[in-house]
């Protein structure tokens, strides 16, 4: 007899969710509630967890994107599966047919496994110099790019979330560095083409703004996110676990969105945003790709903002606004008209 795992729906508006990473592989056994894998929408991470006692297999692999409501594995509660023992190898032990075999093969000493249970394919695994291949083991760990402030909140957020490990980071700007808040600096753009062959494939952009000839902010995003999408990097989101997000916003990739923030009904978060500390974007808007809402920004109702835009702390704008793409404008502005393309607005101007 078997029961189904279905893929849990996450949030009210996700139609599917990604099996991240999964924590107890094919032909093991499960107990009823143990956590079996993690999964996760652009919004949220869960665990997902077996429903009964058993033997688990598998329907899809790590980073499929699934369906929900589609079945993701089965519990088989065969009990003469799930107690399948094989014979002892000149020893009182009791070892699955699974973990004999790994014994076997392995040359494993009898004397390093438990003496107080059945044996079982897990028990046997850690003893095994290699027992999952490089990419597995590389799967959930992640690149910073950029060792500045937004990089200090992105570590921070994914360190409290614990959704991935973080391997390192590349700075371009300061690559003298040897180490980023405990964590080593791998180097600079010369370094990423050699990190993805070697399986780190997922990153996160932690840059902000620059400066042009003049002194003054410039976006510079767009550029870093074009730079590294040709690898083939896959950007991921780093998302504050007191960011208020309502179940019909819908997140692209590569975003950062900070303590406090909040993102209202209906709303579109394009891919490579920041969402800084306590900004504020309402319901019915679209924040195109690459644009930064600065910290105490508040966004009203249905209004669009072009991409490439840098929107600075404490702004406000006004319902129904239309904001043109490369657009600067500095901290503490009230915007009641559209802005135009390519634009600075000045505080007091």
């Amino acid at each position: 007899m078997s029961n189904e795992i279905q893929m849990p729906r996450l949030g009210a508006n996700d139609d599917t969710v990604v099996l991240t990473k999964i924590l107890v592989p094919s032909g093991e056994f499960v107990s009823k509630d143990q956590k079996i894998a993690t999964i996760e929408t652009s919004k949220q991470t869960s665990d997902l967890k077996s429903s009964s006692n058993g033997i688990i297999t598998w329907q899809y692999k790590e980073d499929d994107e699934i369906p929900v409501g589609s079945v993701v594995a089965f519990i088989d509660k065969n009990e003469s599966d799930i107690e399948k023992v094989a014979p002892p190898p000149v020893s009182t032990l009791k070892l699955t047919e699974k973990a004999q075999k790994l014994v076997e093969l392995h040359k494993i000493d009898l004397s390093l496994l438990p003496k107080d249970r059945i044996i079982r394919e897990k028990d046997v695994l850690p003893l095994i110099q290699q027992p999952f291949t490089i990419a597995e083991t590389k799967s959930n760990q992640i690149l910073i790019y950029g060792a500045g402030g937004l990089a200090k909140v992105a570590i921070e957020i994914i360190r409290a979330n614990h959704s991935y490990k973080i391997h390192g980071v590349v700075s371009s700007k300061y690559p003298e560095l040897k180490e980023f808040c405990g964590i080593p600096v791998l180097g600079d753009d010369d370094v990423l083409p050699k990190l993805f062959d070697e399986n780190f494939c997922k990153i996160i952009s932690a840059v902000e703004f620059g400066r042009d000839s003049a002194g003054n902010k410039k976006q510079i995003r767009k550029s870093v996110f074009e730079k590294l999408a040709p690898l083939g990097f896959e950007f991921v989101n780093a998302i504050h676990r007191s960011a208020i997000i309502e179940p019909s916003a819908e997140i692209g990739v590569g975003n950062i969105i900070c303590a406090g923030s909040i993102i209202g009904s209906d709303t579109r978060i394009g891919n490579n945003c920041i969402i800084n500390s306590n900004a504020v974007v309402s319901h019915s808007c679209i924040i195109s790709d690459h644009c930064h809402v600065a910290a105490g920004a508040t966004i009203a109702g249905r209004v669009v903002v072009g991409e490439n835009t840098l929107i600075g702390q404490n702004v406000s704008i006004y319902v129904d606004v239309k904001i043109g793409r490369n657009v600067v404008i500095e901290n503490g502005c009230s915007i009641f008209k559209n802005v135009p393309d390519n634009s600075v607005v000045h505080f007091g101007k």
